[in-house]
């Protein structure tokens, strides 16, 4: 879908990934939904399983961490702060159940007020930290629920 600007932010997002963070393209990683309340990414089973035929759990957390970030990014893209590096300071995650197909991890934005505040940080400080979370189902059922903190950070000279 594209954007009043003839953009697919899908597209735009997925190649950034692919291009920035190689892995993402090994993973086989697509966006399927990038807007600024909600970030979904999927990824093929075939590019991620190990040995017992489920999905191997560092790409369960890759890829939930791609989500997050990727909200985070195009939410400081619309706000044009272009000029900041985002990083991600810590993470948790609980493996509730394997994984046995294709997934997508689904990130939506949090509170209103925890958005406002990162934002007033970032504009104040030229850095702030940002709680997010993604979850990962299956046949409806929470497989994966994966919470981190990102931060991001005005680069120098900008």
């Amino acid at each position: 879908m594209k954007d009043n600007q003839g953009v697919d932010p899908e597209a735009s997002l997925e190649n950034y990934l692919w291009h920035q963070i190689p892995i993402s393209s090994a993973m086989g990683v697509q966006v399927e939904l990038a807007t600024p309340t909600r970030v979904v990414i999927k990824a093929p089973l075939s590019n991620n399983i190990n040995h017992k035929q489920t999905v191997f759990g560092g790409s369960l957390h890759a890829v939930a961490t791609l989500a997050c970030w990727s909200l985070l990014q195009v939410n400081l893209l619309q706000l044009k702060h272009d000029n900041v590096q985002i990083v991600i300071a810590s993470s948790e995650i609980k493996y509730l159940a394997p994984v046995t197909t294709d997934f997508k991890a689904e990130c939506s934005m949090p509170e209103t007020s925890d958005w406002k505040k990162f934002i007033k940080m970032l504009e104040k400080k030229g850095k702030a930290r940002l709680q997010l979370t993604a979850h990962i189902y299956q046949q409806n059922q929470l497989c994966v629920d994966f919470s981190g903190v990102f931060v991001a950070i005005r680069k120098n000279g900008l």
